[in-house]
């Protein structure tokens, strides 16, 4: 077996997150007043943490000059609603599990608050995933490599290239590229063949239990 720790991001590659972020978002423009999203320009907006999809949604982005109350507002309400709609994507349950009995180390690397990821981690994916590295505000985000090295290093993990990282989006293929790491792109989450062709993965995958072919 080439791969014996798997990294997973985790909005798009292992939960359909899209529905709570997009209620969320919305709910919070709606409360300032401002214009809201269809869900497809969400869909667009995620995948450098919630930050970002803030400065996307608003209207003057960081210059508005609420930003940060917006922000807080929006990040406590999404805490407290990240579990209403959001669920694994087919088959994750049953192959993180055969993963981990198969003896595969496994960990989520995400940009997503690390409020909101531990309970998603809690709720979804113990006992055979174990860690998550959310953002925290104390290092730096994907595609930058320390969340990354931050995860190998619970792990214990110091050979790169045992290591697969697994995600759907383009910031998850700069994120291995960065990081040194062979990586697969799943085409099921927010990003389609189209955005993610120029790259060159191990494989593209279209349901993750086709992730067993490539350990």
């Amino acid at each position: 077996m080439k791969y014996d720790t798997i990294l997973f991001d985790l909005d798009g590659t292992l939960l359909y997150t899209l529905e709570d972020l997009t209620d969320s978002i919305n709910h919070t423009l709606t409360e300032y007043g401002l214009p809201t999203h269809p869900i497809e320009n969400v869909r667009r907006f995620v995948g450098n943490g919630l930050r970002m999809l803030v400065v996307r949604a608003l209207p003057d982005g960081e210059n508005y000059d609420k930003f940060d109350q917006f922000f807080a507002d929006f990040v406590d309400f999404y805490n407290n609603h990240n579990r209403i709609k959001t669920k694994p994507y087919d088959g994750i349950l049953e192959t993180t599990k055969e993963l981990s009995e198969m003896g595969i180390k496994m960990a989520i690397v995400t940009n997503k608050g690390q409020t909101a990821s531990n309970s998603l981690l809690d709720d979804f994916f113990k006992p055979y995933i174990n860690i998550v590295i959310g953002d925290d505000g104390n290092h730096k985000r994907k595609p930058d490599p320390e969340p990354i090295n931050l995860a190998l290093e619970a792990l214990d993990i110091k050979d790169k290239s045992s290591v697969l990282y697994v995600g759907d989006s383009d910031v998850d293929a700069a994120t291995a590229i960065n990081s040194g790491l062979d990586y697969i792109l799943c085409t099921y989450g927010f990003r389609d063949m189209e955005d993610l062709k120029e790259f060159s993965p191990v494989a593209f995958i279209d349901s993750i239990n086709k992730i067993k072919e490539y350990l």
